[in-house]
């Protein structure tokens, strides 16, 4: 148990209270991304799962200069989101299960919350010590297959209509506030 003065020396990202994952679902399908040679299987698997979003990742580098948030080189990490649907919640187990028959000892999937706000939670996986992104690809469309979870389409559909739901919700969110004033 963590004690009152640990808890208060932790530093979190201040959120306001309507800031929503709409937001941050909004500007991930919104942005260019470029991803590291080494993640592009694994990202691009996890951007077809129903509800996942992929946030940032980054392979491993040897030079870890000049770079936002590097892992080291034989490390990886991944950050995303999950919708908190029954899709959703299916994508995430998935993800999890994978890592798991992987490589249990070299890879994890953690939640990762950086805000002070509960309705912001990021989850990331880790790997150390050479573990293999692509073998956790694969492991992923194994169980979707097993698990009938279908991966057609999806991508397209976060795309061309799942952005234009978060904008539409985050335009509604910003009028109820001009509203209000």
């Amino acid at each position: 148990m963590t004690s009152r003065d640990e808890r208060e020396r932790r530093t979190y990202e201040k959120v306001s209270a309507d800031r929503t994952r709409e937001e941050l679902i909004y500007a991930v399908l919104s942005l260019p991304v470029e991803c590291d040679v080494r993640m592009r299987t694994l990202v691009e698997t996890l951007n077809d799962l129903p509800d996942v979003y992929t946030c940032s990742s980054c392979g491993g580098h040897p030079d870890e200069g000049g770079r936002e948030n590097p892992a080291p080189e034989g490390c990886f990490y991944l950050q995303f989101i999950v919708e908190p649907t029954e899709a959703g919640f299916l994508s995430l187990g998935i993800i999890d299960l994978a890592a798991r028959n992987v490589d249990c000892e070299r890879l994890a999937v953690q939640v990762l919350n950086t805000t002070d706000s509960p309705r912001l939670v990021i989850f990331r996986m880790l790997g150390r010590n050479g573990a293999d992104p692509d073998a956790v690809a694969e492991e992923i469309r194994s169980l979707c297959r097993k698990w009938q979870v279908s991966l057609r389409s999806v991508r397209e559909y976060k795309k061309n209509v799942r952005k234009q739901k978060a904008l539409e919700k985050v335009m509604g969110s910003l009028r109820g506030k001009d509203h209000g004033r």
